[in-house]
This record gives C-alpha cells, structure tokens and sequence, in this order.
C-alpha cells in the first residue's frame, strides 16, 4: 500500500468537503471548492515543459512582449466573490509567473483579511527582498511551492532556459531561513515536472530539497497533450521505479519526499469516461477568462469560455446559465482524446465517477491532511 503524504497530495480531499459533494450528487448546482488563478499572464523563465507554451502564449523568457498583469481591483473583487460565493481555496498557480504582477502582496494580505486560503507557486526568480514583503506573503500564504525541475546548475540552465539557478536557490534558502526565525506559518515546498530531458535530475533535486530544509518536495509527471508534444516518458516511470524510491530516503523529519505515484503509475490514461472534476476545480487565466480547466486558455475557446472578471464579477459569471452551459458540454468531451494527461482534476474525477448515481455513505476520514481546503 503506497504511504500517505501528509498534505495527501498523491489523491484528492473531497471526502473532508462531503456537504459540498452531497449536493452535487443530489444534483444541485453548486460552487467551486478551490480555483487555479493566474494573475499574469506572461513569465520570466521558457520551460521546456509548458503546456502554456504549445498553446501558442507569448511573453515568456526574456521578451517582455505579451506580458500582462491582472489589475488589483480585479483581484480584489475576485477574491471577495470567491469567499461570498464559498470557494474555500485559490492557488495562484496560472499559466504565467504571479510575482510578476505588483499587486501580489497586496492580494496576498487581502486574502488573509478575509479568511480565503491562498497559496503560490513561482519559478523564485522574484521572491521580494524586501522583509515587509516577504512576512506578508510568508504569514498570509497557506503555502509557496517553487517549481524546480532540475537538480543542478548545468540542467536547470537547459530545463528552464534561464541563467537563474544560484538565485533561485538563495531565494529558498533566504525564505527557509526567515520561515524558521520568526516562525512564519507558510509551508515551503518544491515541485518537479518530469520530461524525458530531466528525469535524471529526480534524485538531485531530492537531495537539494533536503539540503535546503525545504518542507517537501513533490515529483509528479509533465501533463502532456493527447499526442504527446511534450514527451512525457510514460513508461519510463515504471520502468525505473527505483528512482523514486532512491529520492524518498532523502526524507526527514520536516522534509517529505513525495512522488505522484498514482500519477506516475497510469501511463496518462483516465480510468474513467467523464469529467465531472470542473464543478468542484475551475481556472481563471492571467487575463482574466474563466475556464473549467487550464486545458481550454487556448483550446476551443468559443466554447468553454465562461466571462471574464475583468469585466464583471465573479458572482455574475457564476450564477449565469453561460458558467452551467459549460459545465454541462465538459461532461460530453472525450477525456482521453481531448484533454491533456494527468490533469489537475484527474484524481477528483476517479473519485466522483466512482460515486456517481451511487447511493454511498461517505465518512469524513479520522485523519485530517494538512491544506485540507486545497482538494
């Protein structure tokens, strides 16, 4: 049996949200738990593996081209819809880099005030050095996660097309660091996506994550499209299971090594024929459109367009026949041919496939994981 992570990051949390789901399987319509947000729309690394990047975006690397930033009082409007709506969580994870955006903190403290669980993920390029900063987001951030997907200097430099990687690693360092002195509540953690070009990197980069005091580091496979442009090496991954094994022992106290392996293990293939995921995880691009998953910024847009935030509320895109429309042609798509592999609501969609139109009794576990309303 695979050990369970503490954050149960290798599965889903709905069973410590059964209200919400109690109604959905009653057939009520209901809000979203959590919500993937960009606030920009352009980054400052390329990545090799970015789906953003074969879906045509612009303003990555170094042109500053196509760059855009959420303005703050859309953000601000959001995050208030969000929790009147109840949406319990917003990771900050959209296609582009979210420090790029001067509003960040702002929001970050904004999110706090009002009890919305907020968490980051950032390439660490832009982590403030200013201390009145960095508390904000260390004490109003429920968690940061640094995407790193190679273990050295020579490899990061490939993988992310940067020369970044010494400031990267002071970043983590300097926040690790301040984290620990004055007892910052944010859980610090690193994520791999594999590629082909980076596997041999696993085993480095746990060891780093080790050496740098990190809370976790979380190793999951590149979600790849349909016909695999970003060579995701599925078989790979079982093939050489033993990697993964070798980084879990550079785990300790405080430090968990956490491969995906439900994720690594089923070849990009969905054991289930429809996605009902969307009606409890959505995403909102960096310019604001509403989608029911990242997979669609650029896809069909014409048809799983929600609205745009920028250009009215939440609550008015939510409650509209437009928002439930949509959700309703998700379900006819065909999710192993029109959708990207390992997606963000794979593990949701096994699980609720698995209850659909069964009359289960669901029980809240007797254990509670840590970022519990991140599901």
């Amino acid at each position: 049996m695979q050990e369970r992570d503490s954050y149960n990051m290798d599965g889903h949390k709905l069973m410590w949200h059964l209200d919400r789901v109690s109604q959905w399987q009653a057939g009520e319509r209901v809000a979203p738990l959590h919500v993937d947000m960009g606030i920009s729309a352009g980054c400052n690394m390329a990545c090799t593996y970015c789906y953003g990047v074969i879906q045509g975006r612009t303003g990555f690397g170094t042109d500053i081209k196509g760059r855009f930033n959420m303005p703050e009082e859309a953000i601000l409007r959001f995050f208030k819809d969000a929790k009147d709506i109840g949406i319990r969580s917003i990771a900050l994870i959209g296609e582009g880099e979210n420090t790029l955006n001067p509003a960040l903190c702002k929001s970050v403290d904004y999110a706090k005030g009002i009890g919305l669980d907020l968490g980051l993920a950032t390439n660490g390029i832009r982590i403030p050095r200013d201390p009145v900063e960095l508390e904000s987001l260390l004490t109003g951030l429920t968690w940061l996660r640094i995407n790193i997907s190679a273990g050295t200097k020579e490899a990061f430099e490939k993988i992310h097309q940067v020369p970044q990687y010494d400031r990267v690693l002071d970043n983590i360092d300097r926040m690790v660091k301040a984290k620990k002195k004055y007892g910052y509540p944010c859980t610090i953690g690193l994520q791999m996506v594999m590629t082909k070009e980076n596997f041999d990197q696993v085993v480095p980069l746990a060891e780093l994550g080790n050496q740098l005091d990190a809370d976790y580091f979380v190793i999951k496979p590149c979600s790849d499209t349909s016909d695999y442009k970003l060579d995701s090496p599925k078989e790979e991954y079982i093939d050489n299971w033993d990697v993964f094994m070798e980084a879990k022992k550079f785990s300790k106290p405080g430090y968990e090594v956490i491969p995906k392996i439900v994720k690594l293990g089923n070849l990009g293939h969905k054991d289930y024929n429809v996605c009902f995921g969307t009606q409890f995880l959505i995403a909102v691009s960096g310019t604001g459109n509403v989608f029911p998953c990242g997979h669609w910024f650029d896809v069909r847009q014409e048809e799983f367009l929600m609205g745009n935030i920028i250009e009215q509320s939440f609550k008015e895109i939510f409650e509209s026949e437009r928002y439930w429309e949509v959700q309703q042609r998700v379900q006819a798509v065909n999710v192993n041919k029109d959708c990207e592999s390992n997606c963000r609501q794979h593990y949701l969609n096994r699980f609720l496939s698995d209850i659909n139109g069964q009359p289960k009794d669901l029980k809240e576990p007797d254990f509670t994981p840590q970022h519990v309303n991140f599901i």
